[in-house]
Order: C-alpha cells, then structure tokens, then sequence
C-alpha cells in the first residue's frame, strides 16, 4: 500500500506528548497517530448526519415521546439512574 504525507499543525505540548509515548513504545510518532486515528476512523457512526444534526437542536413536538422513551430506560436500568437530559 503506498503512503501518502499529510502535515497538521499541532501544539508544542501535544508533540512532546507524541514523542514521549512513541519513544516509550518504540514506534515513530507516525506510528502513534495511525494507531490513534485508525479506531477512530472505524467507529464511524451510522446514524445519518440529518439525525445528528437534528439531535442538536430543540424540537418540542418530540418532547413527549422522549419522555416516555427516557422512563423506559431508566426502568429497564439495573445499575445507575440515566442522567436527566
């Protein structure tokens, strides 16, 4: 597979960190990040991003419906109470 460079800006503090962490492990600091970024990249959700959008805004015709689902888990929950939203 052919690489490809790709150059990002970060803090001063954040590379030392990166340095550290591949030097204790052994890797290159490229090494790291690929490790970092490939979980992140896989974990893509599957929600559209309308429905994540829509998540972010009020939308009060949905209120009563989140209250129901809401009471639902926190009944069906066996450890810790759902957090109130």
């Amino acid at each position: 597979m052919a690489k490809n460079t790709t150059s990002i800006p970060l803090p001063e503090a954040l590379i030392c960190a990166l340095d550290r962490k591949a030097a204790a492990q052994g890797l290159t600091p490229g090494h790291v990040i690929i490790q970092a970024v490939e979980p992140a990249l896989a974990a893509q959700s599957a929600w559209s991003p309308g429905f994540i959008e829509a998540t972010g805004s009020r939308r009060p015709e949905l209120k009563e419906a989140v209250d129901i689902m809401m009471g639902a888990i926190r009944e069906r929950r066996s450890r810790n109470d759902a957090p109130a939203l």
